[in-house]
């Protein structure tokens, strides 16, 4: 967007007269353009794409919100998602950052049992969003097991199929997995999750506290958000042991890390190509499929 452009989006949204001082790259992640952006009335962090992405922003928007409701971890204040015909963006607080408290990882995980205390009936979400580019279908079920194959691994195993990343044997595995789920994963209400809680999607604050960005919440089984932090490092074990202080998980959760982290696999191999295979081969043939 030019600095008018800009200015007149945030104009519209904010009530009051904004004038652009600055514009500077920062890093924001391998989808969109990301720029600190200083006004006459702040700072704000505007991530840019082309129209296009207006949904993916809206549905990044509301993850955002449902998580300051909880009142649990911090997360940047949204501002406004912004359009122009050919442009859109999302234009949020921009949060300073300062070395980590030295209780930071037991404050994270605190913060993060209490968040997946937020519960409801069903496993799902209001809307479906995204996992990096890809859509995430949120559809509602009352078992864990059927939201897991219906929403999150069957669609990713078809778009596997239609792209050559998975044949149609590998397919096959799956499908002598599916049944097995009921009696391999324990039932629990759903959770309240952040979805994509990786490293690269927490910030430290001023304060040294913690605050997730990058959101693609839906009420899910809450160690599939735990397994999904492990699976590429990046937090301490003091986190975990926190957690498990606040809201401890049922026993054999270290032999499940494997079954949930089938999902961002799967996805990881439709983002990035077939490198992510051997880890799936691996897990399949642990869960005897």
């Amino acid at each position: 967007m030019t600095d008018s452009d800009l200015a007149r989006a945030l104009e519209s949204k904010l009530g009051k007269s904004v004038s652009i001082l600055s514009r500077r790259r920062v890093g924001g992640g391998c989808i969109h353009r990301a720029e600190r952006v200083e006004t006459n009335i702040g700072t704000f962090f505007v991530k840019h794409n082309d129209a296009s992405q207006r949904e993916n922003f809206e549905a990044e928007a509301d993850g955002l919100k449902v998580l300051a409701e909880t009142a649990t971890l911090r997360v940047p204040q949204v501002i406004a998602v912004l359009a122009t015909e050919r442009e859109s963006a999302l234009a949020m607080e921009f949060v300073s950052t300062a070395p980590m408290r030295s209780d930071f990882w037991e404050i994270f995980g605190e913060r993060l049992a209490r968040l997946h205390s937020h519960s409801r009936e069903t496993f799902g979400y209001e809307r479906d969003n995204f996992i990096g580019s890809l859509p995430q279908s949120n559809r509602a079920h009352a078992e864990w097991s059927d939201f897991f194959r219906e929403e999150r691994l069957s669609p990713m195993l078809r778009l596997a199929l239609k792209t050559g990343n998975l044949s149609p044997s590998d397919a096959r595995r799956f499908e002598r997995l599916f049944p097995k789920l009921d009696g391999l994963i324990p039932n629990e209400k759903p959770a309240l999750l952040h979805g994509d809680l990786w490293s690269g999607n927490y910030l430290v604050d001023e304060r040294g506290m913690p605050v997730v960005i990058d959101p693609a919440v839906y009420f899910g089984h809450r160690e599939a958000e735990l397994a999904f932090m492990r699976l590429f490092g990046g937090f301490d074990e003091r986190l975990f042991e926190a957690y498990h202080s606040a809201f401890p998980l049922e026993r054999g959760w270290r032999e499940r890390v494997a079954l949930f982290n089938l999902y961002p696999l799967l996805v990881h191999l439709n983002l990035f190509g077939r490198s992510y295979w051997s880890a799936i081969d691996a897990a399949l043939k642990k869960f005897g499929a």
